[in-house]
């Protein structure tokens, strides 16, 4: 290998001169935001040389690494696109292979980070050996060129697996959603700051009366407290200047004790944190109110701390100049869905004011739409099952039809649908109905009947998962999984693999959408897309083109039917316009 530094214009312009068609590109930069970061050096390579160039030499350099035939970057969260970008050299428009994204195609299982790929490839522990030192020549370097190496044999496996399609695909959608990560989305300063102020009065509010509700045992709690404390005094002054202490409800410790303590509520115990503590998080005590009623208001205080700490004062925390520049990971899902960050929009509760914190820059509204029952639609196109079909072709609901057909109340078969929906066994189906295993059997054999092409289709492919170890589905992903070692989990793998098949086309479908319409706005100075939420395409535009943009986007949200060649199409339900994001 060799490692050659350019710190003058005479050797930039050598470098412009003897560059190859196709490299590979990275920078060194101090640790941050990626906008607004100081950027250290710019690495430019082959298969066996890496040029180590000064930033200030990128007006020299970037009319030539524009021009490249193809450029592979190792490119997590954007980070050297929009570090480039914002030094004046925008790839954007040029041919951009990124590693993490080749090899999230090719395995979706491995392990993405160049560390580990180069040592298991090419027995390399230069990232060990080099740890921290970012501007060693040698560390830069041979970042450079393993970063080649290594986007010559991903996309010689995507070309082998006919996959360059499909990574064409999700290049797409990662330049669509660029966008926002760099222009930010406005946020409602005044609305953030209104419902915090409330979200904490409420909080505060809910103290008193869970003292109350709960008196008993706090006040059992507190006795047992203070008796130790006076105990580990000596003298009677010390032991008399002992104060009582005070239950915290906002404290997990003491929550915890209530909760699960024999002496206390005791609580079975549902899940537990990482360090091994029974958890006190919404999610887990929201599991357990029904079996558990006297702890539903502690339940509803845990969803409003959650909301508060989570989507008011995090969000709080993540504005600049009153916006927030979102993070989208294309590749962060098993399931082709995109994972987003800073915040996590996919997240956001739907009812509430969380979502009127979104609002449209000025002059601008916000418009969007919703797929109609898409993983229903993608699912009767692969199973052509009768009961499913009415449920899109003549308006039937799944919950009626599963509560006439086992003759159950209907709220006890939506949650029933919901559950086997998503891989749900006999034992699940015991505790939902609270009757025996022997009679749970029978109602999951007579739950399938009712649906007997998505019976079929779970059959195989569980005996794929069971037989090859992976699933395609009809977009052209691969799940790989790995050998099970017991029932439990093959059971879970199975449940994913069913999964997968509904759901990755459906987000497939909604990527697709994402970046067709984000190409119809921008290239008509329309607007542009925002993000999208799981079905959901959310965007602005310019308020005297709010018809035009609405119609553009049913356009755009129909393609994808036709991509797939679907027998049973996919709509959607458009909304706008808005002056702030809320629920549809």
């Amino acid at each position: 290998m060799e490692f050659k530094k350019v710190v003058t214009i005479a050797e930039a312009e050598a470098l412009v001169a003897e560059a190859p068609a196709v490299i590979a590109i990275d920078t060194e930069f101090v640790p941050g935001d990626p906008r607004t970061t100081q950027l250290l050096s710019v690495i430019i390579s082959d298969d066996q040389r890496a040029w180590v160039c000064e930033p200030s030499l990128l007006p020299t350099l970037s009319p030539m690494i524009k021009s490249r035939d193809l450029i592979f970057m190792q490119d997590y969260n954007h980070c050297d696109t929009i570090i480039l970008k914002q030094h004046g050299c925008d790839l954007t428009k040029s041919l951009v292979y990124n590693l993490i994204d080749m090899h999230h195609i090719i395995n979706e299982t491995a392990e993405h980070s160049l560390e580990k790929r180069v040592a298991e490839t090419f027995n390399d522990d230069y990232k060990t050996r080099l740890k921290g030192q970012y501007t060693n020549l040698e560390y830069q370097g041979k970042d450079g060129i393993y970063t080649y190496r290594l986007g010559m044999l991903d996309l010689q496996a995507l070309t082998e697996a006919n996959c360059l399609n499909l990574y064409d695909h999700v290049r797409k959608t990662s330049l669509a959603l660029l966008k926002t990560e760099l222009e930010g989305i406005k946020i409602n300063v005044d609305l953030l700051k209104s419902v915090k102020l409330e979200t904490e009065k409420k909080i505060k509010e809910f103290l008193p009366l869970l003292r109350e509700e709960f008196k008993g045992e706090c006040d059992v709690w507190e006795l047992k407290k203070w008796s130790e404390e006076i105990d580990k005094r000596t003298s009677d002054r010390g032991k008399q200047n002992v104060q009582r202490p005070e239950f915290n409800f906002a404290s997990d410790t003491n929550l915890k004790t209530l909760l699960y303590g024999k002496e206390y509520l005791g609580l079975a115990i549902k899940e537990k944190t990482k360090k091994g503590n029974p958890s006190t998080s919404y999610d887990t005590l929201n599991g357990l109110v029904n079996k558990y009623p006297r702890i539903r208001n502690i339940v509803k205080y845990k969803e409003v701390k959650s909301i508060y700490g989570t989507f008011i004062k995090g969000l709080e925390e993540r504005v600049e100049n009153g916006r927030i520049y979102p993070h989208f990971n294309v590749s962060g899902t098993d399931t082709g869905r995109i994972s987003h960050s800073n915040p996590n929009l996919a997240n956001l509760p739907t009812d509430g004011p969380i979502r009127n914190f979104f609002i449209p820059d000025t002059g601008r509204s916000i418009v969007g739409a919703d797929y109609s029952q898409l993983e229903v639609v993608v699912e009767a196109n692969l199973t052509h099952d009768p009961n499913t079909l009415k449920i899109i072709l003549d308006g039937a609901s799944k919950h009626d039809i599963t509560a006439h057909g086992l003759g159950i109340p209907r709220d006890v078969a939506k949650t029933l649908n919901f559950a086997l929906q998503y891989g749900a066994g006999t034992d699940k189906v015991s505790k939902i109905l609270a009757i025996s295993r022997t009679e749970a059997q029978r109602v999951f054999d007579k739950y399938w009947d009712l649906y007997p092409g998505a019976r079929r289709l779970k059959e195989r492919t569980n005996k794929d998962v069971e037989q090859f170890g992976y699933v395609k589905n009809i977009f052209g992903r691969t799940r790989h999984f790995p050998k099970a070692n017991n029932k439990f989990e093959l059971f879970r793998q199975q449940r994913q693999a069913w999964n997968f098949k509904i759901q990755g086309p459906a987000s497939d479908m909604t990527n697709m959408a994402s970046y067709l319409i984000q190409d119809y706005l921008v290239s008509n100075d329309y607007g542009r897309l925002l993000f999208t939420v799981h079905d959901e395409v959310v965007c602005e535009v310019r308020n005297d083109y709010v018809q035009q943009s609405i119609q553009g986007i049913i356009n755009c949200m129909g393609v994808p039917n036709a991509f797939l060649n679907l027998k049973y199409i996919v709509t959607c339900k458009p909304y706008g316009p808005l002056q702030y994001w809320s629920k549809t």
